[in-house]
C-alpha cells in the first residue's frame, strides 16, 4: 500500500497546487474536507478524520495542518510536506483576500482563532510563523518531511525526492488563481447569507466598488421597506391601544 502523504501547510500556501501535483503524479488525492474536517477536529473526533484519510493516498488543507503530530504517530510510514510562501506578509495578504471573499465563517474561526483578518494581522502573522517553525522542529532530521515554496521553483523535485519517485515529465499546474473569482457572485453570496457587513468590506476591496455598494444598498432598501411595511401597522395599533388606556 502506498504511504500517505500529508500537506501540512496553512491555507493560501499553495495547497491547491499540491493537490493538483499529487493527482498528476498518480496519487488519489483530495483537499479537506475543510469545514467538516475542522468541526470534527474541534470536537476531538480524530478517528472520524482518519476514516476520511484512509480512503486517500494524499491529503491537504484543514484539518491536517493542525494534526501533523498525531498523524505522524497514527501513520508511521506517512510523508509530510510543509508548503509556505516567500514571506509571512505575502501569505497574510493572500489570506486577507480569501477572508474577504468567504466572509467570517466558523471554519476560519476554528482554524485561526478569529473570524476576520482585519484587526488580527499581527496575531495571524505570528500564527503562520509559529506553525511553520513548530512543524520544522517536530520533523527536524526526519526523512519523512520536506518543505516546499512553489515560488522558488523546486517544489516538484522536493516532492519527488521525498517520495522516491520519478517526476520527469510532470509539471506544476496553475491552480486556485484568485483573479478568476467573480466579484458579483461573491457579493451576492454574502448578501444571501445576511452578511452585509462582510459584503461591504469585500466591495470596498475590489475594483467595482461603487457598483457593488449600489447592490448592497438596493438590498438594504428592500429590507427596510419590508420592515417598515410590517412595523408601521403594528406601531399604529399599539398607539391606538395606548390612547384607549389613557382615555379611561
Amino acid at each position: 500500500m502506498m504511504p500517505k502523504t500529508f500537506c501540512i501547510g496553512l491555507s493560501r500556501t499553495g495547497t491547491t497546487t499540491f493537490n493538483a501535483v499529487m493527482a498528476e503524479l498518480g496519487f488519489l488525492s483530495r483537499q479537506g474536507p475543510g469545514s467538516l474536517g475542522l468541526k470534527l477536529y474541534e470536537l476531538g473526533r480524530f478517528d472520524d478524520i482518519c476514516a476520511i484519510i484512509d480512503n486517500y493516498d494524499s491529503l491537504c488543507d484543514f484539518p491536517y495542518p493542525l494534526l501533523y503530530e498525531r498523524l505522524a504517530e497514527r501513520y508511521p510510514d506517512s510523508r509530510f510536506v510543509l508548503t509556505t510562501r516567500r514571506s509571512e506578509d505575502q501569505w497574510l495578504e493572500s489570506l486577507r483576500k480569501l477572508n474577504l471573499r468567504n466572509g467570517p465563517t466558523e471554519a476560519f474561526r476554528i482554524a485561526y482563532g478569529c473570524y476576520d483578518v482585519h484587526g488580527n494581522e499581527d496575531r495571524l502573522r505570528d500564527f503562520y510563523l509559529q506553525h511553520n517553525e513548530a512543524a520544522r522542529e517536530f520533523f527536524r532530521g526526519s526523512e519523512r518531511f520536506t518543505e516546499v515554496c512553489w515560488e522558488q521553483g523546486d517544489g516538484l523535485n522536493r516532492i519527488g525526492e521525498l517520495l522516491g519517485i520519478d517526476i520527469s515529465g510532470a509539471s506544476v499546474p496553475v491552480a486556485n488563481a484568485s483573479a478568476d473569482k467573480n466579484s458579483r457572485k461573491i457579493l451576492e453570496r454574502h448578501c444571501r447569507k445576511g452578511r452585509l457587513g462582510a459584503a461591504a468590506r469585500y466591495a470596498r476591496s475590489v475594483e467595482d466598488t461603487d457598483e457593488l455598494l449600489a447592490i448592497i444598498n438596493r438590498r438594504l432598501d428592500r429590507e427596510l421597506g419590508q420592515f417598515l411595511a410590517v412595523t408601521k401597522p403594528k406601531a399604529a395599533l399599539r398607539r391606538l391601544k395606548l390612547r384607549g388606556k389613557q382615555g379611561r
